[in-house]
């Protein structure tokens, strides 16, 4: 098939990309091929659809979509005596009444609790969640059923997976561009490269990681976080090797660098301009933890601050202050100046309570909502249903929200889910393979197509349109 590049034609937004697929051009206009006897009589016809089509696309009222602004909360208890499974719930954030906001366990990510199934990470794409998910066995052995589930979070189901390997115990995921991500997978001390739109793994990388975890992106890299332990059945404890950062260029999956840090490096965030963050606990006991400051230009470590704590969550908001949980002998918020390479509040001086309500915990999962406000998970572990989510304003450590969620609700993250029936494919996006899946149904009639867009039973050019706004 020949390519040519054609303009499209302009949105409410500015200009459409170039489109470069001759099977765009023939669905523009395919309504009117049977009058394509001449060639002026072609053009005149192109000149006409090309006028409709301009029509409806600046029309603000044609194809208006609803947006939902929601947080994702996984809830990770797994408990065989109780019958309790992994769970995912949704909390509209547009509703101001706390109760009906939330749509509690409305997914079950495991099926049978007996099975252990585990949920530690998740990653959200446009109205695509990805839950990195094994099944943790009791004896010992190796994990089963390694996944990555695909959750449409506009039906609000499981749309499929991304099987991994077994035994591989997938942790965290991170998105490198609409046809990869990579997923980092503890127990075989390897990254996996993942293609999305075939929903498998393509490469392995390994050699460089010892139970990889976190991961962060930033200036066409990689970074992931390697705790480096080891459990000891013998010895009945966890044996702490060398942690380090191992930075991986995204764009040839080539491993560029290792960096050592100090023990147990789990949380790894970036600032989204030049800092990468590492988070290391020590092991609990002795060794405490720090922070670690990386320059992403240069892979080198600038500035170490060690912690008189075993830190636990962390998040960084848009002024680039990180907020980190202290531990159980010394519970509340500090908060690190990530820019200015200072304490705003160290562990002399932390956030223990809520300002308007000093009943309610602040310990906790925190994310960083767009709107500024802090979201704070507290799960209850033992299965009681004392879970919540608590929403700080973090101007003054007031009280904003209470979510009450699902067991172990402990893992949150946002999403602005955009009503997406333009998305054929299920891949997250909108994009000319949706158009050209559009074109295979183009002249059919009746309930259920996939490529009827607007419902009205009839796959025509207004469902291209349609598609074609939304890219």
């Amino acid at each position: 098939m020949e390519c040519r590049r054609i303009p499209c034609l302009p949105d409410e937004a500015g200009v459409f990309c170039f489109i470069q697929t001759e099977v765009l051009m023939n669905t523009f206009f395919f309504t009117w091929r049977q009058f394509s006897l001449s060639k002026s009589y072609k053009w005149h016809s192109y000149l006409l659809i090309g006028a409709i089509l301009f029509t409806l696309l600046m029309s603000p009222a044609f194809g208006q979509t609803e947006v939902q602004d929601l947080a994702v909360v996984i809830n990770a208890l797994t408990h065989p005596d109780l019958g309790i499974t992994a769970s995912l719930s949704l909390i509209d954030l547009a509703e101001p009444n706390e109760k009906r906001a939330v749509d509690n366990e409305i997914i079950s990510i495991g099926t049978v609790p007996i099975n252990r199934r585990r949920a530690v990470g998740l990653s959200i794409r446009g109205h695509l969640a990805y839950i990195p998910t094994f099944n943790l066995p009791v004896t010992g052995a190796e994990s089963s059923g390694d996944n990555i589930l695909i959750i449409n979070l506009e039906q609000r189901e499981i749309v499929g997976e991304i099987p991994i390997q077994t035994g591989a115990s997938p942790q965290q995921v991170a998105v490198i561009n609409e046809n990869k991500m990579y997923v980092t997978c503890a127990a075989t001390h390897e990254v996996h490269v993942i293609d999305i739109p075939n929903r498998n793994v393509t490469k392995v990388l390994t050699g460089a990681f010892n139970k990889p975890t976190g991961i962060t992106l930033l200036n066409g890299k990689a970074y992931v976080s390697n705790p480096a332990w080891e459990y000891d059945p013998v010895e009945r404890k966890t044996i702490y090797y060398e942690s380090r950062v191992t930075v991986i260029d995204t764009e040839t999956d080539i491993i560029l660098k290792s960096i050592p840090v100090p023990t147990n490096a789990s949380g790894i965030i970036s600032d989204g301009e030049s800092t990468v963050i590492v988070k290391t606990t020590g092991n609990y006991n002795d060794i405490l933890g720090h922070l670690v400051l990386i320059d992403a230009a240069t892979d080198e470590i600038v500035k170490t601050v060690k912690l008189k704590l075993t830190p636990g969550s962390f998040a960084l908001n848009s002024e680039k202050q990180l907020f980190i949980q202290g531990s159980w002998q010394k519970p509340g918020l500090l908060i690190y100046d990530i820019a200015g390479q200072d304490w705003v509040r160290d562990d002399d001086d932390t956030i223990t309570n809520f300002s308007n309500d000093p009943d309610a915990s602040v310990s906790g999962g925190l994310t960083f909502a767009p709107d500024g406000s802090l979201y704070i998970t507290q799960p209850d572990w033992g299965g009681g249903g004392q879970d919540y989510v608590r929403v700080m304003d973090v101007i003054d450590a007031s009280l904003l929200q209470t979510y009450h969620v699902g067991p172990g609700a402990s893992i949150l993250a946002f999403a602005q889910v955009i009503s997406r029936r333009e998305d054929l494919n299920n891949d997250g996006i909108v994009n000319v393979s949706d158009l050209v899946i559009a074109t295979r149904f183009l002249g059919d009639q009746g309930p259920g197509i996939i490529a009827d867009v607007n419902g009205d039973e009839v796959v025509n050019i207004l469902d291209l349109v349609l598609i074609g706004q939304a890219l």
